[in-house]
């Protein structure tokens, strides 16, 4: 989608390559870029920056979070009181100004929302719970899974 307009992005098979690898290796010269691709540096600096400009692609860092001094990740499924009307719009606002809250997602089945969290530790994940997440009186419950392991992480979910 495009995110001025909202409409279908349309992408092409060189418009996917592009994206395959910059995913792959995000550090490669639009001149390395353009010639893995088949094209000069002018066409594909225009290629991507309609890919940009559509939100198609955008910048970020990934981080490594043990490298980071993030020794523990969880999900946490949180399920709603839906006693009054927008209680998902304020628990979204609310887990937008946690830092820990890494991911937050929107689910369909026996919970309401999935969160990935990313603390220091148990007892960095224990305060979290316990003081911050405590205050949200519309939480119904909450259920944890720890990470243990990422064997794969696909960055871009585009096949």
């Amino acid at each position: 989608m495009d995110k001025k307009t909202g409409d279908e992005v349309a992408l092409d098979q060189t418009d996917r390559r592009i994206i395959r690898l910059l995913v792959e290796d995000a550090g490669l010269s639009n001149n390395q870029l353009a010639e893995k691709v088949g094209l000069s540096p002018a066409p594909l600096s225009r290629r991507l920056a309609r890919l940009e400009a559509s939100g198609v692609i955008r910048h970020t860092v990934i981080v490594d979070p043990r490298a980071a001094g993030i020794g523990f990740q969880a999900f946490l499924e949180v399920t709603l009181e839906r006693t009054a009307p927008k209680v998902g719009e304020r628990f979204i606002d609310l887990v937008r100004r946690m830092p820990e809250v890494v991911e937050c997602h929107t689910v369909a089945g026996d919970f309401d929302f999935l969160l990935k969290i990313a603390v220091k530790d148990v007892a960095d994940y224990r305060r979290l719970l316990w003081s911050e997440f405590e205050r949200i009186g519309e939480i119904k419950t909450l259920r944890s899974t720890i990470l243990l392991d990422s064997p794969k992480m696909q960055v871009s979910p585009l096949p």
